[in-house]
């Protein structure tokens, strides 16, 4: 039976796509890549973050002082930020559930914590996990099982990115891929999640019936 859920954050719990096109708009400019117009999200949806900074023609050596600047920019515009209609009540009953719900994000802690304590769910999650590297997620996971002294089996990763699922193909770790985020439903297939699921309501069925599963 699973007892500890991995949340992603953006993209998962968070509806942040808007606001990250944003910012990467603004050093775009000051840059000289390729901007992200409306009509190339779809398209970009559904290529892997190797594939997208080569569509960008953003240069790889640039990416870490990039996104350093980027959470900082982040930061300043959070108050805004939503949930993803229907994503409270889903950590709401987890939280009625008494189950050990954490998150673990290439996000900075502090942009975590101040969206929670923005949105009052500063006591629904136990832990709030920064994976500093965007290609290492699984190295994170795997110290958060260590940490925890728990198996593969009895966790589950919640998110909405195909490095996602392939990190937790590393390790073992079930996961629960959310199509509403950063990548397609195609993408995430190509990746072959455990579950794949369109909308927060089937989100919480498909966790409800893993946490009872005996």
């Amino acid at each position: 039976m699973v007892k500890h859920i991995l949340f992603d954050f953006d993209g998962t719990l968070v509806d942040s796509r808007a606001l990250l096109v944003k910012l990467y708009n603004e050093m775009a400019v000051q840059h000289h890549f390729r901007p992200i117009r409306q009509q190339d999200l779809a398209a970009l949806r559904s290529l892997t973050i190797s594939e997208r900074v080569e569509r960008l023609g953003v240069p790889v050596l640039q990416i870490p002082k990039l996104l350093i600047a980027g959470r900082q920019l982040y930061q300043d515009h959070i108050r805004a930020l939503q949930l993803v209609p229907g994503m409270k009540e889903v950590v709401s009953r987890l939280s009625a559930q008494g189950v050990r719900s954490s998150i673990l994000s290439s996000n900075t802690g502090t942009n975590i914590r101040l969206f929670l304590k923005n949105h009052k769910l500063d006591g629904a999650f136990k832990d709030v996990i920064s994976a500093k590297p965007i290609f290492g997620k699984h190295h994170a996971i795997r110290k958060v099982m260590k940490e925890w002294g728990t198996a593969p089996s009895r966790m589950v990763y919640v998110g909405d990115e195909l490095r996602d699922i392939e990190a937790c193909k590393k390790l073992g770790v079930p996961i629960i891929a959310v199509t509403w985020g950063y990548d397609s439903p195609r993408l995430l297939l190509s990746g072959r999640p455990d579950y794949l699921v369109h909308s927060p309501q089937e989100l919480q069925r498909t966790l409800m019936s893993m946490l009872s599963y005996k």
